[in-house]
């Protein structure tokens, strides 16, 4: 029984378009959220349509732990509005969870639920492709003519149609590592890949984030290490001895790469240094964290520049985690991001991608934007054993 066909394709988009945070209705609900809420109800009535639960034991599991995690952001919330923490309205970064992981408990319940995962991965590249183009067209020939403030942060830093530049700089982190994946499996020529990589790389330096840089520094060295060790067919020994000389350049890599950094983030913002601001958002986050180290203060930035709780992002997704859900939010986390390392151990691409997404994390929290719940759902979930356990209903659901 095949899903709706409008479902992957509508979630690709709706991913794509989460980015947008330009173009908002509601407080934090705007287009990519209604076309995210839009794709719930079309699962829902799939679910209804199929008349029965199809179920994995993998999926058993994540949608136990998934609940889990809803029940602590609950609880963490009324802990943290009794406190003053939170306001039981503040529901940016609630939805920002809700969303994904509601979207995802109803997709695991289809029975073709991998390739609606697949597909909407596709779709997602498709549509977030072309929006580079847009912003590429809009920097190569329009700004010459017309400069936009719009499309700018603080007149300063290319974002597009994002608020905040970073959320920009996460999606052209990504999109090369997918293009180099779809071209290895030849879902798209080599031309076309190069293309589609070279335009990102082009907007991902006009966003202009250090952050950015070094991830994808990182990523190209153990890229072009990993290939290099698998096209050698030298005896064992030689092999091993050429591991350890790579591994010795890389290490002493990620020490330019962060000298690199450092000084890319002091070119690039001459007003304020972002690597010190950092540290004071680090800092103060801790801080909020120790008020509350098991549950958390709440899903809402707990860091400031000055103190903790004026509502900044900590940009360190370990901290803002431990500062709003606590440790044991941080532990259900780890742990999704471990079975998404242990289900991709053996694909090259699934790795470097949790990789790039690990080094983003340090400098930003990722788990506010649903595109990286994707990311991990879809990187635990792929290649699994379709031995489905089919549980009726009843003649109908809902």
């Amino acid at each position: 029984m095949n899903s709706n066909k409008m479902i992957p394709i509508l979630l690709g988009i709706a991913l794509s378009f989460t980015t947008f945070t330009k173009i908002r209705f509601i407080g934090p609900i705007g287009i990519g959220e209604l076309l995210l809420l839009l794709t719930a109800v079309l699962l829902i009535i799939q679910v209804a349509k199929n008349q029965k639960i199809y179920v994995t034991k993998k999926s058993i599991k994540l949608v136990t732990l998934l609940y889990s995690f809803l029940l602590l952001a609950f609880i963490s919330n009324l802990c943290g509005a009794l406190k003053g923490t939170i306001e039981l309205i503040d529901f940016r970064d609630t939805i920002a969870y809700l969303l994904p992981i509601g979207i995802i408990i109803l997709v695991v319940h289809l029975p073709d639920y991998q390739d609606v995962l697949k597909k909407a991965a596709l779709s997602f590249y498709n549509y977030s492709q072309a929006y580079i183009y847009f912003c590429l067209l809009y920097l190569l020939i329009i700004d010459k003519f017309f400069f936009i403030d719009f499309f700018y942060y603080y007149s300063t830093r290319f974002s597009g149609l994002s608020l905040n530049p970073n959320q920009l700089a996460l999606l052209t982190l990504i999109l090369p590592n997918i293009s180099l994946y779809l071209m290895s499996k030849k879902k798209i020529s080599i031309p076309i890949g190069i293309l589609n990589i070279v335009a990102v790389v082009w907007i991902g330096l006009k966003i202009e984030s250090d952050a950015l840089v070094l991830a994808w520094i990182l990523s190209f060295f153990i890229y072009s290490y990993a290939m290099f060790i698998k096209k050698i067919k030298f005896e064992t020994l030689f092999k091993v001895i050429v591991n350890i000389f790579l591994l010795s350049f890389l290490v002493s890599m990620l020490k330019i790469a962060l000298d690199i950094s450092k000084n890319v983030s002091n070119s690039f913002n001459e007003v304020s240094n972002q690597s010190s601001i950092r540290f004071i958002l680090w800092e103060n986050g801790i801080k909020a964290f120790t008020g509350s180290p098991l549950i958390g203060n709440g899903t809402k930035s707990q860091s400031g520049l000055t103190s903790p709780f004026e509502g900044f992002e900590a940009h360190n997704t370990v901290i803002d985690l431990l500062s709003m859900l606590g440790l044991i939010g941080l532990i259900v986390i780890l742990f999704l991001f471990l079975w998404a390392i242990s289900n991709s151990r053996k694909n090259l691409y699934y790795l470097l991608l949790l990789l790039q997404v690990f080094i983003f994390s340090n400098f930003h929290n990722v788990m506010r934007q649903p595109i990286i719940w994707f990311v991990l759902f879809l990187l635990l979930l792929t290649n699994h054993k379709q031995e489905l356990i089919r549980s009726s209903v009843g003649s109908k659901i809902g």
